[in-house]
């Protein structure tokens, strides 16, 4: 019996359910081929043929979506498959087939079997990778990270802002301190802060003992309490940083009012309020029932010892408020970026330390 013959007998044997067939003796199973009908070797099918879309490929490799068995091989298509949209995976998820086999994968994001999926709240199992100095905030299949307030970044990584490298963070009269994620103001002591400015409560008479404390009309304020009262003209001075700052008023009488000469005596009946914490204010004032000569008063403010020296780097800013019965205050301000003082002392237009000058009543 040839070969062909034995093969076509032992192959119609196969059918009809015949045992027996086996390979002769001068037949070498592995050196049969792809379209013989037998799987052998590297095939995964083989139905006889060399041509593919029956399941099983010219290379006799069993085509996606089929399923093949026997040999030869006999091969439907399986029926689950993705290309033909009968696995019905969640709309969050992938299908994928591997050996014939339909398979739902959740998409990363999300959770569960694949027929149904569920969003991951990474904020909330702590699985983000946001910084630790932002806020994770959770979306549909991811999160997003943003920096909290006082820090700059990506939200993945966050760094502290210096927020006391910008010179308006606070007031002039103000240290600012930077903090992780914020900063302080701070008033230099005695001087307290009342809102944006540092003010010494024991000699202020616009905040006497206390922020917002305003001392009544032509009173100062001494170690905390106001004291005088009734007086018809007050003018007051204060000024940016630590330093001798000195108030001057001449009269109308030609009298100067200064540290040298505090009244009442020789003074048309001023007095003045000497600060000696070289902190502010000083007051220039005139008691109830002490009535000011009427007539063109000058005000001056000198600069008698700062360190540094006034400088546009170092300036010093001084505000002259005068207060009259029956009038609303008025009030002068300045920088200094030099030094402004007279000796002997005089206060007149021609001086450097003038502000202005008023007229009582």
């Amino acid at each position: 019996m040839t070969d062909a013959v034995r093969r076509f007998v032992c192959v119609l044997g196969l059918v009809l359910g015949a045992a027996g067939c086996g390979p002769t003796t001068g037949e070498n199973p592995s050196s049969g081929g792809c379209g013989d009908g037998v799987v052998q070797q590297q095939e995964t099918c083989d139905d006889g043929q060399h041509v593919g879309g029956d399941g099983c490929n010219g290379a006799c490799q069993v085509e996606q979506g089929w399923q093949c068995t026997g040999a030869p091989s006999r091969c439907t298509r399986q029926t689950g498959s993705c290309a033909d949209g009968s696995v019905k995976c969640d709309a969050n998820a992938l299908c994928t087939e591997t050996s014939g086999s339909a398979v739902c994968t959740c998409k990363p994001g999300y959770t569960g079997d694949g027929s149904t999926c569920t969003d991951v709240d990474e904020c909330a199992s702590n699985t983000d990778t946001c910084d630790a100095n932002a806020t994770c905030t959770n979306t549909v299949g991811g999160f997003t990270c943003a920096c909290k307030t006082g820090y700059t970044g990506d939200g993945t990584t966050c760094t502290d802002i210096n927020e006391c490298v910008e010179p308006t963070t606070c007031a002039s009269t103000q240290t600012c301190t930077n903090t992780p994620g914020s900063y302080t103001c701070t008033c230099e002591a005695p001087r307290t802060a009342c809102g944006n400015a540092c003010v010494n409560t024991t000699s202020d008479a616009a905040h006497c003992g206390a922020c917002g404390n305003v001392c009544g009309e032509g009173q100062s304020c001494v170690e905390s309490t106001c004291v005088g009262g009734g007086g018809s003209l007050q003018i007051s001075a204060t000024w940016s940083r630590t330093g001798d700052g000195n108030l001057m008023v001449t009269t109308p009488g030609g009298k100067l009012i200064s540290d040298e000469n505090t009244g009442p005596d020789n003074t048309d009946g001023g007095q003045k309020d000497q600060d000696s914490t070289d902190q502010g204010p000083e007051n220039i004032f005139w008691a109830s029932g002490v009535t000011p000569p009427s007539g063109e008063y000058h005000i001056c403010f000198e600069t008698a010892g700062f360190t540094p020296s006034p400088s546009p780097e170092n300036p010093v800013t001084y505000t002259i408020t005068v207060r009259q019965s029956g009038k609303q205050p008025q009030t002068f301000s300045k920088s200094y970026t030099s030094s402004a003082y007279t000796f002997p002392k005089a206060c007149s237009p021609s001086q450097p330390g003038y502000v202005t000058s008023i007229t009582y009543p």
